[in-house]
């Protein structure tokens, strides 16, 4: 059960307003509704509490290379305490294992030492820099491209 109001959805997606949030929502409704299997997201849930404290998937499955980008958030509140680094582990399994992926790719800002703490803890390598490669607020940020390939696993 989703039990976060609509100030804690824009903090968590670090919005300032109502109107980017309800694009926000509408982007990921479309996306789903336009995709038959494009993207594979679990809901992260506190056992204690029972609810959900992020999410956690692949989107740009590309089947045909069976490969995928993971993406992962949180709500604030639940960051910093290894609930990521704990679901990432199943989260990658259930790629390699039940979508055959020999490839999966993060992207992350350059700036979010925390993401790169987590997928570093669960065996991705850096690849490089992807200059210019997200727009936000009209401006133009990088990305750092990491991947684990199915080999990598098995050497671990």
């Amino acid at each position: 059960m989703l039990t976060f109001s609509v100030d804690e959805q824009m903090r968590f997606f670090g919005f300032d307003t109502r109107d980017q949030l309800d694009y926000k929502l509408e982007r990921i409704r479309n996306g789903l509704a336009n995709t038959s299997i494009d993207y594979v997201i679990f809901d992260l849930i506190e056992k204690e509490s029972n609810i959900v404290i992020g999410s956690c998937g692949f989107h740009k499955w590309i089947k045909d290379h069976n490969r995928s980008e993971i993406g992962y958030e949180i709500f604030p509140r639940y960051q910093n305490q290894g609930y990521m680094t704990e679901a990432l582990v199943s989260v990658i399994h259930y790629g390699f294992d039940l979508m055959g992926l020999n490839r999966i790719e993060a992207l992350v800002s350059p700036d979010n030492a925390a993401s790169i703490a987590v997928i570093t803890k669960n065996g991705f390598s850096q690849e490089g820099v992807l200059r210019g490669h997200y727009k936000i607020d009209d401006k133009y940020e990088d990305s750092v491209i990491y991947s684990l390939l199915r080999t990598d696993i098995n050497q671990q």
